[in-house]
């Protein structure tokens, strides 16, 4: 860069650009692709987990936000949820899930409640909405 220039990029365009990372978990193979390959094309990075331990384990600073399945076989959506502050995830929750929510979990246990059947645009919107 010459003297003369200055940058053209202030730090919301860096933040606008900057890609978010979104930690998928859902014990269904096909429907965890399947949310993998909507999400291909939106702003966000995916990382996927099969299973609650396994989503505990990969949640980190760097997770901006989880699409979280209510029922897994190991630990269930309501328990990962109640073992968050165990980890060093700040980011919002999205619940996916063919039930409706109860008193066991609702939309006030997340940023965000979605029943199955879903589309792309409803999680890519949520996302962006809850992010």
């Amino acid at each position: 860069m010459s003297p003369n220039q200055t940058p053209t990029d202030t730090s919301a365009d860096r933040h606008s650009s900057q890609t978010d990372t979104v930690l998928v978990a859902d014990d269904d193979d096909a429907f965890r692709e399947t949310l993998t390959l909507w999400l291909a094309d939106s702003p966000w990075q995916t990382r996927t987990a099969s299973s609650g331990s396994e989503a505990l384990s990969k949640l980190d600073d760097s997770v901006d936000a989880m699409v979280l399945d209510r029922r897994m076989p190991d630990l269930s959506g309501p328990e990962v949820i109640d073992r968050l502050d165990d980890t060093p995830f700040e980011g919002p929750v999205v619940v996916l899930s063919a039930f409706e929510p109860d008193d066991h979990l609702d939309d006030s246990d997340a940023a965000a409640y979605l029943t199955k059947p879903v589309d792309s645009d409803d999680l890519v919107e949520t996302l962006s909405e809850v992010q």
